[in-house]
């Protein structure tokens, strides 16, 4: 008898090569891992010897006031406010609350993809503006939604029909939208009236960004916001703006020039130049 298992070996060879190995940490998000803490780490299967972890995190150990600087990289910003400890107010501690604030919001109006998949981008946007303070309408209606969220019932998931035609965005929360905010409006196609009026955020960067996101638009106020040359070159850009509001620039005769420039370049555009609210309102 002759027998050859040189093509089991192969198989074999080839079973093992095969073999897929999956990370279930990386299955898991930022959030997850975050709140399921520090995981027991292990060898084969078996628990990580004690004598071969660092005394920091050896049982029955006591991290002392100085740990962090036992760290590969400290966080520089621990080490700043230690430094500044000496030196520290009541009005420093003011300054960084109010920091920290004003980064949470921009990261607060930031664009977000998921939202946009659940509700589409119409909605997505609807959602977002009312729940900060803005009014919005919808194409085909004349009333206009903002309030709380359970007087507007508006649909939790996509639901076809519903498109964004008029945001207002003069109650805008916390002294108005940000650039980042500004991306919600896009995929507004049918995006035709916008105010922006009284937004302290709104400057040169912020209307170059509306401008390339809200090519339908028809309307636009931005009286009340900071407005340069740069700003009326953005606007150029806007091929179907019928109306456009701003503040009585004044003096600054840059800025009137390039309003005159846009409005020679522009024909068919109406510019409403208003009168500083605290001169109306003396």
């Amino acid at each position: 008898m002759a027998l050859s298992l040189k093509q089991g070996k192969v198989f074999r060879n080839l079973y093992i090569t095969s073999r897929w190995f999956s990370n279930k940490n990386e299955e898991k998000s930022v959030y997850q891992r975050d709140e399921e803490g520090p995981q027991e780490r292990s060898i084969y299967g078996k628990p990580y010897p004690e004598w071969r972890k660092p005394w920091l995190q050896r049982k029955g150990e006591v991290l002392p006031k100085l740990s962090v600087f036992t760290e590969k990289n400290p966080s520089p910003d621990i080490l700043n406010a230690m430094q500044n400890l000496p030196y520290m107010t009541m009005e420093k501690v003011k300054d960084w609350w109010a920091e920290m604030k004003d980064l949470q919001e921009v990261e607060n109006q930031k664009y977000s993809s998921e939202r946009n998949e659940i509700l589409g981008s119409n909605l997505a946007a609807a959602h977002f503006f009312t729940f900060r303070g803005a009014g919005i309408r919808f194409k085909g209606q004349k009333a206009w939604l903002s309030g709380p969220e359970e007087e507007m019932k508006l649909p939790e998931k996509f639901k076809d029909g519903y498109f964004v035609e008029a945001i207002d965005c003069s109650q805008f929360i916390k002294s108005g939208i940000r650039y980042e905010g500004l991306a919600n409006i896009a995929d507004l196609s049918f995006l035709k009236w916008l105010s922006l009026k009284n937004n302290v955020y709104i400057d040169v960067w912020c209307l170059d960004r509306v401008a390339g996101l809200a090519k339908s638009l028809e309307f636009l106020d931005i009286s009340g916001c900071r407005l340069c040359v740069g700003g009326v070159h953005a606007l150029a850009r806007m091929p179907e703006l019928k109306m456009l509001v701003v503040t009585d620039p004044g003096e600054n005769i840059a800025v009137q020039a390039a309003l005159s420039i846009l409005e020679q370049e522009k024909p068919d555009l109406v510019i409403n130049a208003i009168e500083p609210e605290e001169f109306v309102a003396k």
